[in-house]
């Protein structure tokens, strides 16, 4: 059988740009459990005057009844993909007081600190947060700067940003545990 011609292009490689891998998505996944384990410590109240979608926030009072350790497990699983429709960044405010406002300075401090310096400091926010995957900040760190080399409109710079602060919040968050 002969081997077709190598007919990607540049083109092809642009069009994939941005596009999350299969391992990526199923770690997303699995970071918004995480969160989802934390939404699910806050009070009944609390869950139900979250911004969210009806069927999460049933899912997030269901996983308070059930003891049995693998449904929690694939109640928080269902939770993580549940939270993939929501707004990070609200999601995100209502867990945020649980750092407090000293945390969440660092956590812009560490994402100045990224976007100046880059891999060097891409390292050793990897060594301090064990939950982080040195490929996704890298990626984060990489749409910033592209947008910054591209002279890009400030929004979109600033939209770069806070996804890659969105996830350095996350990550700090899980490794807190």
């Amino acid at each position: 059988m002969a081997r077709r011609p190598n007919s990607l292009t540049e083109e092809d490689f642009e069009s994939l740009e941005g596009r999350a891998s299969k391992t990526e998505q199923k770690k997303a996944v699995q970071r918004m459990a995480a969160l989802g384990a934390q939404l699910a410590e806050l009070s009944a109240k609390q869950i139900k005057n979250l911004p969210v979608d009806e069927r999460l926030i049933e899912a997030l009072l269901d996983v308070q009844a059930i003891s049995s350790h693998e449904a929690r497990r694939r109640q928080f699983s269902r939770i993580g993909k549940l939270l993939r429709n929501e707004n990070e960044t609200v999601i995100l405010s209502y867990l945020t007081p649980k750092q407090g406002l000293k945390k969440t300075a660092q956590l812009q401090r560490w994402v100045d600190r990224i976007v100046k310096d880059g891999d060097p400091a891409i390292n050793e926010f990897t060594k301090t947060f064990n939950a982080t995957e040195r490929h996704t900040l890298r990626q984060h760190y990489l749409r910033v700067h592209r947008d910054l080399k591209n002279q890009a409109a400030e929004e979109e710079v600033n939209a770069s940003k806070l996804k890659l602060f969105n996830y350095v919040q996350q990550v700090a968050l899980i490794s807190d545990n």
